[in-house]
């Protein structure tokens, strides 16, 4: 016998689950909802406020290399720290890390979207797997306690760190500072001639 059982102030009250008539709309038996409205508050009128219950930080660093003639970047290696709260899976955390990271060097070198030519994914570029360099995930976990086992999400997070990782180490290779993304290679051949590299 399916059988439901709770204690309640008297003592335990069972429900045989098999004699519930079924749903005329679902065809369920039994069914609940549930919702969670996180503490959170609107921004005022000089943008203060809890627009959110939890932050999520990130710190990522990415080794690379310029060849200063043609304007190219090779993304080498990505090292990828995260708060993630308490990973409760940690090769799925890791794997959504690895997905951002794939996503910002899209964002960093090659993703552009020009009306009437990149309008197909033959022209709009994105990475492949030669591509992604090896991503070192360093997962932080500092539990939330808002969050379900303390978890935290990781899914933008991932994404928005990359393309200043590489547009800074750009910076620090060659003091060449560019504010434009995709940093293709006629921008960064631009730019570095501007600042008198031959």
């Amino acid at each position: 016998m399916a059988s439901c059982a709770s204690t309640m102030a008297g003592g335990v009250r069972a429900i045989d689950l098999t004699a519930l008539p079924i749903s005329n709309k679902s065809g369920d038996v039994l069914s609940g909802t549930g919702h969670f409205d996180p503490p959170t508050s609107p921004l005022d009128g000089d943008g203060q406020g809890v627009p959110y219950a939890s932050y999520a930080f990130a710190a990522q660093f990415a080794e690379i290399e310029v060849d200063t003639r043609l304007g190219t970047v090779k993304v080498r290696k990505v090292v990828a720290a995260h708060d993630v709260g308490r990973a409760v899976n940690p090769i799925q955390v890791e794997g959504q890390i690895h997905g951002g990271v794939a996503q910002g060097i899209g964002l960093a070198l090659m993703e552009e979207f020009l009306p009437g030519r990149t309008e197909n994914l033959h022209d709009y570029l994105i990475p492949t797997i030669g591509d992604v360099p090896e991503i070192e995930c360093l997962l932080i976990e500092d539990p939330e306690p808002l969050g379900p086992y303390g978890a935290k999400g990781i899914g933008e997070p991932a994404l928005i760190p990359t393309a200043p990782a590489i547009l800074n180490a750009i910076h620090h290779a060659t003091g060449v500072r560019l504010r434009r993304v995709p940093a293709t290679p006629d921008r960064v051949r631009a730019a570095l001639k501007a600042a008198g590299y031959d």
